[in-house]
């Protein structure tokens, strides 16, 4: 995903139409139509094909439309994916990010297949493990990467940090986009100004099977109640007879693995110090009858949190970040309804030109988990 140059969406520009301007570095042929295509219905499903922009210009195309969903995620091509816009901005081959009632304009380089990217390297050692299998045999094994900063040392106890979609944290050749949290780099420099413990961290491969398997597991709901104890009763258990650990334990994730923090921070808290929670779904009306709602689950407990815990809470202003934002406030409005205090008990962090991705998370993860592990 790409920053744009639009602004965050109010009230006022909710009801209205969607406005996508796209220049182009040369004329295209008379024959060439300019494509919206991305992940809503209206933009055609990642079809290729979307909504059809119409030429003002020889090197300017205009669309105007409207979307049911609140955010958007697109590209540019001209009618295949063997022709997809390399814009000047951002990440040239990477989707835009974007909500309804914006007035956007973007520019287009060149057409052609898309190139991958990688940006970002591995700091310190990185390993591919199987994560333990699930004695329920609900969960299959899939891959999991144990970092530390140097060989572990005997009898030296780690601090141990879980991470959600694990191959979008250490190495950018794993990715889905060829961007990375950067989690090694910075855990390697918070451990070398000896601002945090030496620690190991764990990231776990998201599911990939169909039918949203992946929301389903990090979400409310009776796959993710399940998915959750396998965490906590299987892979906590197993990975603290592999490794000498602290007692100290941490996680973070992002989207619909920020509310997989919020839940395991509430219903196991005994279990975790703190957790970083980035752009979470805590409530959002997704669209095509999708609904994630973690606010009712956690109404049920009477709102419990854990005192003497610790968690950061950050998220963007663009794109899905700013459909996601009402649910946080609703969240957020919660813990300031029982007396937790900001800057103590929890942290909170807006950035509003960010969008809903793995740059944006990775300006942001050395401070929240610096926070998080040390209160400051």
């Amino acid at each position: 995903m790409v920053s744009s140059c639009g602004v965050k969406p109010t009230a006022s520009t909710a009801s209205k139409a969607t406005r996508v301007m796209l220049t182009t570095a040369e004329a295209l042929d008379a024959s060439d139509t300019v494509w919206i295509t991305g992940y809503n219905p209206e933009l055609g499903g990642w079809s290729g094909r979307g909504v059809a922009m119409q030429r003002s210009a020889s090197h300017e195309w205009r669309a105007e439309f409207q979307t049911k969903d609140s955010a958007m995620a697109f590209k540019f091509t001209l009618g295949s994916w063997a022709k997809e816009a390399r814009l000047s901005a951002g990440r040239p081959f990477g989707d835009v990010a974007g909500y309804r009632g914006m007035d956007t304009a973007f520019h287009a380089l060149a057409f052609s297949a898309a190139q991958r990217l990688n940006d970002g390297q591995v700091t310190g050692l990185l390993t591919e493990r199987l994560t333990p299998p699930d004695p329920k045999g609900l969960f299959p094994q899939r891959p999991m990467w144990v970092w530390t900063s140097a060989p572990i040392i005997q009898g030296q106890k780690y601090d141990l940090l879980l991470l959600s979609d694990g191959q979008n944290c250490f190495d950018p050749a794993k990715t889905s986009f060829g961007v990375d949290w950067a989690v090694d780099e910075a855990l390697a420099q918070l451990e070398a100004a000896g601002e945090i413990p030496p620690t190991i961290a764990i990231g776990l491969q998201c599911s990939f099977d169909p039918d949203n398997q992946r929301r389903k597991e990090y979400g409310p709901g009776a796959v993710g109640d399940a998915y959750a104890e396998y965490l906590t009763q299987t892979l906590l258990p197993w990975v603290e007879s592999e490794f000498n650990l602290s007692g100290r334990r941490y996680f973070a994730g992002s989207s619909m693995g920020g509310i997989l923090g919020f839940r395991l921070m509430h219903g196991y808290p005994e279990l975790w110090d703190g957790i970083v929670s980035f752009s979470p779904a805590i409530y959002i009306e997704a669209g095509g009858g999708l609904v994630v709602d973690g606010l009712s689950p956690w109404k049920a407990k009477n709102y419990f949190w854990p005192e003497g815990k610790r968690a950061y809470f950050y998220n963007g202003g663009v794109g899905l970040d700013a459909a996601l934002q009402p649910g946080i406030d609703r969240m957020l409005e919660q813990l300031r309804a029982q007396g937790f205090k900001l800057g103590t008990d929890y942290q909170w962090k807006l950035d509003s030109k960010a969008n809903h991705d793995e740059y944006a998370w990775r300006q942001h993860f050395p401070d929240a988990y610096r926070w998080v592990a040390t209160g400051n």
